[in-house]
This record gives C-alpha cells, structure tokens and sequence, in this order.
C-alpha cells in the first residue's frame, strides 16, 4: 500500500489522502456520532413524556385523595357469613342463578365457582358487587365465549379479605 501511494504522483497522492481523512470523519461520523444522537433524541422525548405524566398526576393527585376519602370503601368482611353461602346468595341474586353450576370451597379462605353461558355484563357486575360490598377479591379467571352472544363460561376463584 506505501509502494503504491508512493508511486502516485505528488497531487494524487494529497487528493487520496484527502479522500481518505473524509472517509475517516464520516465514519466516525456513522458509527459513533449518529447513533449517540439518534439515542439523545429518543431518551429527551421519553424524559418529556414522563415530565408530561408527572405533571398530570400531581394535577390529579388531589381528586385522587378527595375521591379515596369519600368514595365508596369495601366492608369489613362478610359480616360473620362464609364466603361460600355469600358468592352463592348474591350470584343468584345478581341474575346468574341460572349460569350458577357450582361453588364448592378452595382452601381455607376462598371459593371456587362455574358459571355456564351467563351474561357477561351481569357477571362483571356481581364481581364488582362482591368486591365492594364484601371486600372479596378474585384470585384467577378464565372466561371463554359461549355460543350465545354476550355470554360466556367461566371459572373463578375468589378470596374472603383477610383479617
């Protein structure tokens, strides 16, 4: 390579040396200046979106406190009931009596329950029922659709609040 950069000719050879020193900078160029930037650009915008999500929270933050202490809070239990005869009795009395195929316990603090081709707005409101009124919580779900519309089976466990 130096036999033949000094077999060129003396303008040759200051024009491929430029030529070289610009290959040089635009490769620092693409491989270290362009993705720093590119990245900069990227984690600026992400800092702005959560400055932007700080500001709307502690806007907020007062509603939050406001509706907490008025709002609607879960009882403190299920008043000396089990939380079996609880999910059975409001179940049915919540439109599902006839989806309703069985609840039977699941450990010491929880009930399992199969509900068959129930409307799906009416189970979504008895959870929210036994949440409220009972402190109940679901463990796990699994919901598939039934063949009706607006209906679906589903299989839920809840848990009783603790003490």
């Amino acid at each position: 390579m130096k036999a033949w950069l000094a077999g060129l000719a003396p303008r040759e050879r200051m024009l491929v040396q430029a030529a070289a020193g610009v290959l040089v900078v635009l490769l620092i160029y693409a491989l270290l200046l362009a993705p720093f930037y590119s990245r900069h650009g990227k984690l600026e915008t992400g800092v702005e979106e959560q400055r932007e999500t700080l500001h709307w929270m502690q806007q907020n933050a007062a509603t939050v406190r406001q509706l907490r202490g008025s709002g609607q809070t879960a009882s403190t239990g299920l008043g000396g009931s089990s939380l079996l005869s609880v999910a059975d009795a409001s179940a049915r009395s919540s439109g599902l009596g006839p989806a309703l195929k069985r609840v039977e316990p699941e450990g010491s603090s929880g009930v399992r329950v199969w509900l068959d081709g129930a409307m799906f707005d009416a189970l979504v409101g008895w959870l929210d029922s036994m949440s409220t009124r009972y402190g109940v919580d679901v463990e796990s779900i699994t919901l598939e659709q039934s063949g009706a519309s607006g209906r679906v089976n589903a299989r839920l466990t809840l848990q009783a609040p603790g003490p």
